[in-house]
């Protein structure tokens, strides 16, 4: 990733905790694949007949109340995520299977609302966009490897729409447990410009939120005694 990039990323998060009701860290579950994938001729030449392998990925993120009453929030983290997607190709008559090996940094933002909004218990709903960035890539058939960072065939990056939601369940005054499903959707990218995919992804992610407020007061009454 461009150095000027990773500053400004690690910049617009650091400001966006300095700001922050809650920070988090999470980890997911994923499972990926292409869709509506187009050849040269226009037509789909892969096949989705085969397993999703589920990756692991982790995050961190920091959540602002937008509203007094805390039902609306905006979110902004980072994830790496791992994807693994087993298809085909046609080859004439003859289907290959391939293998892709796909791991992506991303940034996302976007709203939570909440639809129950009680102290204990919270159902949210989100509707996120994230910008991938792929730090490694590759592509097994036969005896075939194609490293898909080499050259500027493959899309690197990658612009996404989330929506999903969510059940957050109050342990303390200071921290909470939650669990999201997130169905994640790609627009349109291109490879070698004659050939156009869409990389969709559903995740189950868990994680704990920490309130800084609640911390700061913590660390305070720690340092008094």
């Amino acid at each position: 990733m461009n150095l000027s990039v990773l500053k400004y990323v690690v910049f617009l998060i650091g400001i966006s905790v300095s700001y922050a009701q809650d920070i988090y860290v999470e980890t997911s579950l994923s499972s990926a694949s292409f869709e509506d994938f187009k050849d040269e001729s226009g037509v789909n030449t892969l096949e989705n007949k085969y397993s999703s392998p589920v990756e692991l990925g982790i995050g961190i993120g920091a959540i602002l109340n937008v509203t007094e009453n805390n039902r609306l929030k905006w979110d902004l983290g980072l994830n790496f995520n791992k994807y693994k997607i087993n298809t085909s190709f046609k080859a004439l008559n003859t289907s290959i299977p391939t293998e892709y090996n796909l791991n992506y940094v991303s940034l996302k933002t976007g709203p939570y609302f909440s639809l129950i909004n009680h102290s204990i218990v919270k159902l949210q709903l989100h509707a996120h966009s994230s910008l991938d960035y792929l730090i490694f890539g590759s592509n097994q058939y036969s005896d075939v490897y194609d490293d898909l960072l080499d050259g500027k065939n493959f899309s690197k990056l990658v612009v996404n729409y989330h929506y999903g939601v969510a059940v957050e369940i109050t342990l303390s005054d200071s921290s909470s447990l939650y669990m999201s499903y997130d169905s994640k959707n790609g627009l349109t990218n291109s490879i070698d410009d004659d050939e156009s995919y869409r990389l969709n992804a559903t995740s189950i992610l868990m994680g704990f939120r920490f309130k800084l407020n609640k911390l700061h007061t913590f660390s305070k009454l720690y340092k008094k005694k």
